[in-house]
């Protein structure tokens, strides 16, 4: 006999048995009733396809636009899912594949753009050249600038002949806006390096004999301000967003003139004799930590006086030069006399032509091109991209604006000039100060503009409307220029959380191109988090955090902050209203290079994060840097083999008083969240006293139930500054490890920290960091 949903009656009070058979035939008919309206329906890509087909498994289509075309129709009917399944090959993109809510898609059912079953599906933003488009040098007279050793190794494209612009090199780092990159290349799958002396490491700045900061530049009447372009600079009194460019000439005419400013370039001398040896010194740039250890620049040299090896910069930078610490330093790029390093290459803008070395096996030149993002998703809803590979653009792989519930599984994020994924809303810098609205994201050509960093600075409270319920899961970035993955979502006007995520991804060597403030995971907005993920081989900040009530939590970072100073792995500060976030249960290890670096760093008066249950070995010069803010609580923390515990100072009584004065920096941010009214007050509630508290000076800060093991001193600074409660304990040696050599933390039952701290607990080591096996829910 076969029962249908109606013929459940005929068991009421028949007995147990028939009850429970009752039950099952239930749960049969919800079950047969989800599978009917989850029925899948299958579109086919594939790179041999064709624009008309019909998108079945014979007969695919060529592109993933083309795909959705054909999936529109489908999603008209409202029910099932879309899957588009990409055969495996490489797609290249010559402009963004989009997926907009109300012009292709309409987000009336789950859309999945996937890899079919275990193929490589590569989304690619550049172009490969073919083999016979690569060959020696055809010009004798320009070959002679190459070292003898190398000029028979060195090959050439034309680009003209490939049509590819190369684009041009710009300034970069500290304070200025990321946009997309002028051309680079890959070779073989990895990053070239343009042509640079020396090749590892940088050259100390020797003597400097004129600063050339941008406050040098200010005095003079002239206000720099970045464009896509560059730097270019605007006198005050042009209200008309008239520009004009750094090299123009005439400062004694009036404002409307064209202003000289190359006379505001750095100036120093060098000792090594290379300099001296490059032919062309206008094509040559500059990069290093030319003042602080946190601003990272780029500046294009104006002259070389070989007699007095002394160099000179055609445009100031942020902080000027200086010299006499370890990180006041350059290296030197753009010169083909240069390259002696599988791998470096070097652009002949007036020609149009490459020139590269190549490894002993060549078996790939790939060139990014493309400006835009790769992929766009906005105002969607169920859309859910998987194991797909994005890779060789100028600007960023994934733009995500307005989107709900959308998730990117097992995807890779490699060989872009940008980020792998930015979420929310690109801005781009006001060429007007005095009207200071950014132009938002409304097409791709200001998606490729995002200032969300410098932007943040005077707009605390901005929302970018990434969305909610957003997954990054699963996915490795690396080998990017300006950062890993951009997170936000949640207002901060209302503390309503946005619930976006990044879980159990790998994310390393992402700053190829611009140093500092660019993480590897960037969050903001409210109510966001980060767990598992490992973050490593970076100069500077893993974890960038802006916002409130984050959790940050069962991260492996390692390797960070490597070249910088005064910076952390884990970085926020300078809002005392970012409250509520929680860092625990992370693994800090091997942080910082020769500079003072930290692992979490609470900077100018950051207040109100909780952290707890983490583990610190190696872990820079300070372990936690408390920047005079306030209700910061370490507890149930592990501290090994790490100088300094701690760090507090009263620094808003000092050097950073300005902040906290009425009318300064820290009240207008508490005003752009209304502080003295819900849901702040409330939530928060020694926010409304900040200013009758005194915030000068740091309050509130615990720190107890922590274990430090080797460690060279307790405190950096007033220790009467903390709150360091009894239930510490410190100690030398091997304390009862499971494995002190192979960072094996585990505490064994006869350790002397149960005896010495009982009721301390470690998380469970195995579930820290990326796991290889994890799998979405």
């Amino acid at each position: 006999m076969r029962y249908g949903c109606s013929s459940l009656n005929m068991f009421i009070g028949v007995g147990k048995r028939m009850k429970m058979v009752a039950v099952i035939f239930i749960c049969v008919c919800i079950y047969s009733s989800k599978v009917k309206a989850q029925a899948v329906h299958e579109i086919y890509v594939a790179v041999n396809g064709s624009s008309t087909a019909a998108g079945t498994e014979d007969q695919p289509v060529n592109s993933i636009a083309n795909a959705l075309k054909l999936a529109e129709g489908v999603a008209k009917s409202g029910t099932g899912k879309i899957q588009i399944l990409l055969r495996g090959g490489t797609y290249y993109a010559d402009k963004t594949i989009e997926i907009e809510q109300g012009k292709n898609w309409n987000s009336a059912v789950p859309l999945s753009i996937e890899a079919y079953k275990k193929e490589t599906v590569i989304i690619h933003g550049g172009k490969t050249i073919p083999a016979d488009m690569i060959k020696p040098v055809s010009d004798p007279k320009f070959m002679e600038r190459f070292q003898p050793a190398f000029r028979n190794k060195i090959r050439e494209v034309n680009l003209k002949t490939v049509g590819i612009d190369p684009g041009v090199l710009r300034p970069v780092g500290f304070g200025r806006p990321m946009a997309p990159t002028w051309m680079e290349v890959f070779l073989n799958g990895e990053p070239g390096q343009i042509a640079r002396w020396p090749n590892k490491g940088t050259v100390p700045i020797d003597s400097v004999l004129n600063g050339g900061s941008a406050d040098t530049a200010k005095k003079a009447g002239i206000k720099p301000v970045e464009t896509k372009d560059g730097l270019i600079a605007v006198h005050p009194s042009e209200n008309d967003r008239t520009v004009v460019t750094f090299k123009q000439s005439d400062t004694t005419k009036k404002p409307a003139k064209p202003v000289d400013t190359t006379k505001h370039g750095g100036t120093f001398t060098y000792n090594d004799p290379k300099p001296s040896d490059w032919k062309e010194p206008k094509k040559i740039w500059l990069t290093g930590f030319f003042m602080w250890g946190y601003a990272d620049d780029a500046v294009p040299v104006e002259k070389i006086d070989t007699i007095r090896r002394i160099i000179t910069t055609a445009l100031p930078t942020h902080y000027g030069f200086g010299s006499g610490k370890p990180w006041r330093a350059y290296y030197a790029y753009n010169i083909p006399e240069e390259i002696d390093v599988t791998g470096e290459y070097y652009v002949d803008t007036d020609k149009g032509m490459l020139y590269f070395l190549p490894p002993d096996k060549l078996k790939s030149v790939e060139l990014s091109v493309l400006e835009d993002p790769i992929m766009s998703i906005s105002g969607t809803n169920n859309v859910t991209l998987k194991n797909l590979r994005f890779t060789c653009s100028r600007g960023m792989g994934l733009y995500m604006e307005k989107t709900n519930d959308t998730r990117v599984i097992g995807c890779s994020f490699t060989n872009l000039g940008m980020m792998g994924i930015f979420m929310g809303k690109g801005v781009q810098p006001s060429m007007n100060e005095k009207t200071d609205k950014p132009a938002v994201a409304l097409n791709p050509i200001i998606k490729n503009s995002n200032d969300i960093i410098n932007y943040l600075y005077n707009n605390t409270t901005y929302d970018n409307e990434a969305g909610s319920n957003n997954g990054i899961i699963n996915c490795f970035v690396y080998n990017t220029g300006m950062g890993g993955i951009y997170m936000s979502g949640g207002s901060r006007v209302t503390l309503t959380p946005a619930h976006n995520y990044i879980k159990n991804c790998m994310i390393h060597d992402f700053n190829r191109i611009e140093k500092t403030y660019r993480p590897g995971i960037y969050i903001g907005g409210v109510g966001n988090s980060i767990a598992n993920c490992e973050i490593y081989n970076s100069p500077s900040v893993a974890i960038l955090l802006h916002g409130n009530n984050h959790v940050i939590e069962y991260n492996d970072i390692h390797h960070t902050t490597l070249e910088v100073d005064d910076m952390g792995a884990v970085y926020y500060g300078r809002d005392p209203t970012e409250l509520g976030n929680i860092v625990r249960y992370n693994f800090f290890h091997n942080l910082g290079g020769q500079n003072k670096t930290e692992a979490v760093y609470h900077d100018d008066g950051a207040c109100g994060m909780l952290v707890t249950g983490n583990i610190f070995y190696r872990a820079g010069t300070v372990a936690a840097f408390i920047g005079g803010g306030q209700d910061n609580t370490y507890t149930y923390n592990l501290i090994m083999n790490t100088r300094y515990a701690l760090h507090i100072d009263k620094r808003l009584n000092n050097w950073a008083k300005g902040t906290v004065q009425r009318g300064g920096l820290f009240e207008k941010r508490m005003d752009a969240v209304n502080y003295l009214k819900p849901p702040y007050s409330t939530a928060y509630p020694h926010l409304k006293d900040y200013f009758e508290n005194g915030p000068e000076a740091p309050q509130r800060n615990k720190f107890f139930m922590n274990v430090m093991v080797n460690i060279e001193q307790l405190v950096e600074g007033d220790s009467t500054l903390l709150y360091i409660d009894k239930r510490n304990f410190e100690t030398i040696g091997d304390p009862g490890f499971k494995n002190y050599r192979k960072l094996d933390f585990r505490i064994k039952h006869n350790s002397i920290i149960k005896n010495e701290l009982p009721g301390f607990i470690l998380p469970e080591l195995d579930k820290i960091g990326y796991r290889k096996k994890y799998t979405v829910e």
